[in-house]
This record gives structure tokens, C-alpha cells and sequence, in this order.
């Protein structure tokens, strides 16, 4: 492996999928656009890797070193975090996504490994791992309202029940109109589809959702009701980050 020629194309695909506006019009062209053009040399590295050690953690650290280098560059600690937060939210929608669809035995266990290094280097980071095929089931429903969703259909609602579009009118309309709710509902997206995995792999799955939904989700439409979107915004909150601490970081069966 030429580490620099490795590292200065791996840095590449990072920086041009940086460009890339997440968004469901342009999401699925730019994902097969970043497929198409650099299919062949990620799917080399990949098999580089399977084959060399040294190449494997070296190609493990490149991105979260380079991201890291780049946010210690910038003096403002404001601006940092919101640098961060592009990042982050690039390697959940665009760059792991892209190492996903190559073809490979181990591909899964390299990405995990550079999403635990990210998660190790990058100040603040949460991420986890979700397939170009899962974020665009997500588009597909028009909602990435991944918790409440699969909450709604265990206890048999609809996709379009008044509760869901309750919930998704006051996330596009309170959350999304400020810099604090936008932060919110990034971080969401970033961990929510691992959360719903690994609720669904329990035998209790239907039980947990029900508690979700008396504990949170419910009082949480009553007070969207009452105009009390600040009471909502911080037991949604407090939802995820229980949500969290209890499915996030397990290790898969």
C-alpha cells in the first residue's frame, strides 16, 4: 500500500462528499454519483486491508486523524462544534455508507472499527453506522423520525396516524427553525436508526415501545397540544439520551 497516495484519495472522497447537501431530492444521485466514481479504489483499499494489518489500521485512522487535525485548526470553539457536526453527520450519511456498499466479508467489521476510532478521536461524537439502503428507506417514508415510527407501527398505527404527523409538523416547524433544535435533530439522526435495530432484536421489542410511548412520547403530544414546545423539546431530549445509554454502544448479536 502507498500510504500517502491512500491517504491523500481517502481524504478526497472525504472532502468531496463534505460537498454533498443531504437532502431526499439529491440524496440517492449523489450516493450512486460517489459510488460510480470511486467504487474501484475504495473497494482496492478494502481488500488491502483483508490482507495487511498495518494497512488495515492505518487505513482505520486516516479520517478520524485528518478530522481531527482540521478541527484543531479552527481557534473558535463555536464554529468548532458546528465543524464537528458536519462531520459528523458526513461520515453517517455519505462516507461510511459509501465503504457499505462495497463487496467485501469484513466490511462491516472495518467500518465499525473506524466508527469506534471516530467516536474515540472526534470531540463530542456519537455516530454509528446506518447502510445507504436504510437512510433511503428513511427518504422513502419522508420522515426520519426512526424511534417514534417504529413505536407507532408496534402499537399498530399508521405511517400518516395523527400522532406521527403531530410529532413531524413540530419537529419541521419548532425544532428545525432554530440552531439549538437543528443540533438536536442531527445528533438524532445519527443515532437513532442503531437504537431501533437493537430494540428490534430484543424478544420484549413490543413491550419497550409501549413503555416508550407512556413515558415519553404521549405527554410529549399533550404538551405540543398545549403550545408548550420547550417542555416537549427537553423530554424528547431526555428520551434519546436514556434511548442511548441503553442500546447504543452494545455490541451487536
Amino acid at each position: 500500500m502507498e500510504k500517502e497516495k491512500t491517504r491523500n484519495e481517502l481524504i478526497a472522497v472525504f472532502e468531496e462528499t463534505m460537498k454533498c447537501k443531504f437532502r431526499k431530492k439529491h440524496y440517492a444521485s449523489d450516493m450512486e454519483e460517489m459510488i460510480k466514481k470511486h467504487a474501484a479504489f475504495l473497494q482496492e483499499t478494502i481488500e488491502q486491508c483483508e490482507e495487511s494489518e498495518e494497512a488495515r489500521e492505518f487505513v482505520i485512522s486516516c479520517i478520524p486523524e485528518y478530522a481531527l487535525s482540521q478541527l484543531n485548526e479552527i481557534s473558535s470553539k463555536r464554529k468548532r462544534e458546528l465543524a464537528a457536526f458536519d462531520y459528523n453527520l458526513n461520515m453517517v450519511a455519505y462516507f461510511l455508507p459509501l465503504l457499505g456498499e462495497m463487496k467485501s466479508e469484513k466490511k462491516d467489521e472495518l467500518i465499525s472499527d473506524i466508527t469506534e476510532r471516530w467516536n474515540k478521536q472526534i470531540p463530542d461524537a456519537k455516530i454509528a453506522f446506518s447502510s445507504y439502503e436504510n437512510i433511503q428507506k428513511g427518504f422513502r417514508r419522508s420522515v426520519f423520525c426512526y424511534i417514534t415510527t417504529a413505536v407507532c407501527n408496534s402499537l399498530g398505527r399508521p405511517d400518516d396516524c395523527y400522532e406521527l404527523n403531530t410529532l413531524r409538523n413540530y419537529r419541521d416547524s419548532y425544532l428545525l427553525s432554530s440552531d439549538e433544535g437543528k443540533e438536536m435533530v442531527q445528533e438524532y439522526y445519527n443515532i437513532a436508526p442503531t437504537i431501533v435495530k437493537r430494540i428490534d432484536k430484543k424478544k420484549e421489542a413490543d413491550q419497550i415501545y409501549e413503555d416508550i410511548w407512556k413515558t415519553y412520547l404521549s405527554p410529549c403530544i399533550t404538551m405540543i397540544e398545549n403550545g408548550e414546545n420547550e417542555k416537549c423539546r427537553d423530554l424528547y431530549s431526555s428520551m434519546v439520551k436514556k434511548l442511548e445509554a441503553q442500546y447504543l454502544y452494545l455490541q451487536e448479536d
